[in-house]
C-alpha cells in the first residue's frame, strides 16, 4: 500500500481520509502461475495493481499465441480497453508466475471519481501514462529491430526478465525463439 501511496502522491496530494475510502473499496486477489486473470471474451470488471509477480497480456493466433504486453511488480495493469468501455475483451491476461494483486472494481473507480476531483486526476494521468507506454511500444515495433526491442525490455526489467520464459519474451519482440536465442548469442 505504501507503494501506491506514493504513486498517488507524486501525482496529487491525498488525505489520509481520502486514501483510506480508497483502501476500502480495494481487495486482494492470488493466482497462480498460469492462470488466467480475464479470458477473452469476457468483460473487464477490475484495475489491478501487482503486488508480487508477472502479468501478459496475450491473443490467440491459431495454434500460437501472440504477447504484447508485460505488467511488473508495482505496475498497474488491466484489460484497459475493457475495463473503460465495459465490453467483452479482445486478449487475456495470464500470470507468468505466482501473482498476488490488488484490485479494484469498475464501479468502485467510477464511484472514486465522483468523491473527489483528485481522484478524477489521479486516473487521467495513469490513463495519460498507460497510453504513453502503448504509444512507445507502437513505435518500438515500427522502427526498431528485435534485438533492439530485446535489448530496450532487458535494460528497463533486468532482473525481471530473467523471470519470463522466452518463448513469451520472443513473441513479445516479433521473432520466433529460434531467432531469439541468435540474438541472445550476439549480445551474450
Amino acid at each position: 500500500m505504501e507503494k501506491i501511496r506514493e504513486l498517488f502522491d507524486n501525482i496529487i496530494r491525498l488525505t489520509d481520509a481520502e486514501f483510506n475510502y480508497y483502501q476500502q473499496k480495494i481487495s486482494s486477489k492470488d493466482y497462480k502461475k498460469g492462470d488466467i486473470i480475464t479470458p477473452k471474451g469476457s468483460v473487464e470488471h477490475y484495475a489491478y495493481y501487482i503486488k508480487k509477480g508477472i502479468v501478459r497480456r496475450f491473443i490467440e493466433r491459431g495454434e500460437t499465441e501472440a504477447t504484447f504486453y508485460f505488467a511488473f511488480e508495482h505496475d498497474f495493469v488491466s484489460a484497459y480497453d475493457s475495463f473503460i468501455t465495459q465490453t467483452p475483451c479482445r486478449y487475456s491476461l495470464q500470470a507468468l508466475e505466482d501473482t498476488s494483486l490488488l484490485r479494484i472494481s469498475w464501479h468502485d473507480v467510477q464511484d472514486l471519481y465522483q468523491q473527489s476531483s483528485k481522484w478524477d486526476k489521479i486516473g487521467r494521468i495513469l490513463n495519460e501514462h498507460a497510453y504513453v507506454e502503448r504509444a512507445d511500444r507502437e513505435f518500438s515495433l515500427l522502427t526498431k529491430s528485435p534485438q533492439e526491442r530485446y535489448e530496450n525490455l532487458f535494460k528497463q526489467n533486468p532482473e525481471v526478465i530473467k523471470r519470463i520464459p522466452l518463448k513469451y519474451i520472443a513473441s513479445y519482440i516479433g521473432v520466433t525463439p529460434q531467432a531469439l536465442s541468435r540474438i541472445r548469442r550476439r549480445i551474450f
